[in-house]
């Protein structure tokens, strides 16, 4: 659920480099930069256009290059960050040990457009360096960075504690600087997201307020202040506070409604839709999950070209390693074909993803309206007898008009019974009951019903079962197994498998819902 939450803040830390040679005017402009990435991406653009990098030293040049895309990361313009922080460095590579600026901004890339393991890979080799070497060769705020940078991808792997210490030893580097509090506001939003993932709510929640009192002396990092919000709609939404989860999201959502946080905005519009789905607002539901639809339609196309760049941008990258050292061009040249077979792979698995995400929020409405119906039917005990005209009929049987229809009326008596919990139904059982036989019963099933007979059955089964949730409270705290057993399922994973083929998510899933919906 939140695998998809660090994919672009861990974009936003950028590696700060002051040395003490460096022109004041000049640091002062960085900072000033650094600082608007929060207020306003745009305003990064206008006052990094003040430093001449001709004159400035090369660190101060790799600052510059990480500011601006830092920028645009934050605008969902992932393809001009990816250009931004990588085609200098990958121009300019030697492998003399120099990499490292290469390696944690192509690391950052790498975790922003999904790449997960090859971002993992790298970070993992930054921390094992910081280890081996001493920390005053690095630039200043540096290995702060990188211990954050790590413990966002220990998250994506959901190594909670492990990603916790690495946030740790990044606030143990950190000093009193306007950059370094940005990085611990980081660290701490880190944090909170760590504690709803292991479903610490309280010390979630209080983990939110300190940060809230915190940027209540800096009002001007809309981002984080956001970004913050957001995460007490998680928690309020956790705690079934739906109004006031709903509150904490539509404030998040106001404060950057004229700012370019895209991918921060649409985080938000798909939280709110989920809020709203829950509360059976079906119009704000609809009107925020298009609008999540079409952000991340946006976004995703941008992280496809800015896939495709870095794969022209990896080649290179290894053709300057092939020329410096042919001993390891054969085991680069395989990282290209692997980055290039997973970025592929990776846009083939974004866009299934989508679909089967929209088809199944689709299945689902299907389903609540279908199970509405069904009750209304119950509650006014008025048995239909539809599904009998013989306009249906698409072509000739070999049945009687009559017998046609003393089938389906048996078959409807079926329905309302509960025979078909029995364990052991089958057509030929069935054919027997309705006195009938296989053949008959299986034209007439597929004819009006649109489907064979073990689906009809199944069908049959899960909506019952699904009406007894909604309408017996007692069932919502029976064991999946139970419930399985009752609706005449031989294991446990079938009637899972079958009830997600027939609702669109899987029974806890349902029961979860039915449960927010009754408190």
């Amino acid at each position: 659920m939140f695998k998809v939450v660090f994919l672009w803040l861990i974009v936003f830390c950028g590696i700060i480099l002051t040395p003490a040679q460096n022109n004041p005017e000049t640091l002062r402009l960085l900072n000033k930069a650094t600082e608007s990435l929060y207020e306003n991406p745009d305003n990064v653009f206008q006052i990094l256009q003040n430093i001449d990098d001709s004159k400035e030293s090369e660190l101060i040049k790799q600052r510059v290059q990480i500011i601006l895309a830092r920028a645009y990361n934050l605008k969902g313009d992932y393809a001009k960050s990816l250009e931004q922080s990588l085609s200098k460095n990958l121009k300019e590579y030697k492998d003399d040990g120099s990499s490292l600026y290469s390696d944690f901004t192509l690391a950052q890339q790498y975790q922003s457009l999904r790449l997960y393991k090859q971002s993992i890979r790298l970070s993992q080799s930054l921390v094992d360096k910081l280890l081996k070497t001493k920390l005053r060769q690095y630039p200043e705020n540096l290995p702060a960075q990188i211990y954050q940078l790590n413990a966002s991808n220990l998250m994506i792997q959901k190594k909670w504690r492990e990603a916790e210490l690495n946030l740790k030893l990044s606030n143990a580097l950190l000093k009193n600087t306007s950059e370094d509090f940005l990085i611990s506001i980081e660290n701490q939003i880190y944090q909170t997201i760590i504690y709803i993932s292991v479903n610490k709510i309280d010390k979630a929640e209080r983990s939110a307020v300190n940060i809230q009192e915190k940027l209540n002396n800096k009002p001007q990092y809309i981002f984080l202040r956001a970004f913050n919000l957001d995460n007490f709609g998680k928690i309020n939404f956790l705690k079934k506070d739906y109004q006031k989860s709903a509150q904490n999201l539509n404030d998040a959502l106001q404060i950057i409604d004229k700012k370019p946080f895209l991918p921060l905005k649409n985080r938000i519009y798909d939280d709110l839709s989920k809020n709203y789905l829950v509360m059976k607002n079906e119009q704000l539901y609809q009107k925020y999950y298009s609008a999540y639809r079409e952000e991340t339609d946006r976004l995703d196309q941008s992280k496809k070209e800015a896939i495709r760049n870095l794969i022209r941008l990896n080649d290179l990258y290894e053709k300057k390693r092939l020329d410096q050292s042919f001993e390891k061009s054969l085991n680069k040249i395989m990282i290209i074909l692997g980055i290039a077979f997973f970025a592929v792979l990776s846009i083939i698995l974004l866009t299934m993803a989508e679909r089967r995400k929209a088809k199944s929020f689709q299945k689902q409405i299907d389903f609540y309206s279908k199970q509405q119906i069904l009750i209304k039917k119950n509650e006014l005990k008025n048995p239909t007898a539809e599904n009998k005209d013989p306009e249906v009929l698409k072509k000739p049987l070999l049945i009687s008009k009559e017998k046609e229809l003393d089938i389906l009326a048996r078959l409807e008596e079926f329905e309302k019974s509960d025979k078909f919990l029995n364990r052991d139904m089958s057509l030929a059982v069935l054919a027997g009951q309705l006195d009938t036989n296989t053949k008959y019963l299986s034209e007439i099933i597929n004819k009006y019903k649109q489907k064979n007979y073990n689906n009809y059955i199944n069908e049959l089964r899960i909506n019952h079962i699904a009406y007894l949730l909604t309408t017996e409270p007692a069932y919502l705290s029976y064991k999946v197994s139970y419930l399985a057993e009752k609706a005449g399922f031989s294991s446990h994973s079938a009637f899972t498998t079958v009830f997600k083929s027939v609702t669109g998510i899987s029974p806890n899933t349902y029961i979860r819902q039915l449960t927010y919906k009754k408190i």
